[in-house]
């Protein structure tokens, strides 16, 4: 610093000013625009999360209802089989019952003549 003035350093990289005001006020300038184009972003963002989340309970809802739906519907199959299980159990239970009291009576016919029966059923 022997007496040489001080150089002036110029315009900063990437100012169109050299005067520190206008560059603090360039700098303040794109600040704000980059905090609005990210306040839109998110709000943006935020909209598209709450119309997503809307869609998300509707479907769960409707899946929730076709599931009820369902085991309504598989309960009443149930109940409706085991009717028609009963039934043929029934029937078949009916029908060997018959047919054993037939093929007892007809081994009682075929008795031979002094009371003992056949060793086996015809």
């Amino acid at each position: 610093m022997s007496g040489q003035p001080l150089k002036k350093r110029g315009r900063p990289k990437g100012a169109s000013s050299a005067t520190i005001s206008e560059v603090r006020q360039q700098a303040a300038e794109e600040k704000r625009q980059l905090k609005s184009e990210y306040n839109n972003k998110i709000i943006e963002l935020e909209t598209t999360l709450e119309a997503l989340q809307v869609q998300y309970d509707a479907d769960f809802l409707r899946l929730e209802q076709e599931l009820e739906v369902l085991r309504k519907r598989e309960l009443y199959y149930q109940q409706a089989l085991g009717v028609r299980l009963e039934e043929v159990a029934m029937h078949l239970y009916d029908t060997l019952i018959n047919w054993g009291d037939a093929e007892l009576a007809e081994a009682q016919i075929d008795k031979r003549k002094r009371g003992r029966p056949r060793k086996t059923l015809k």
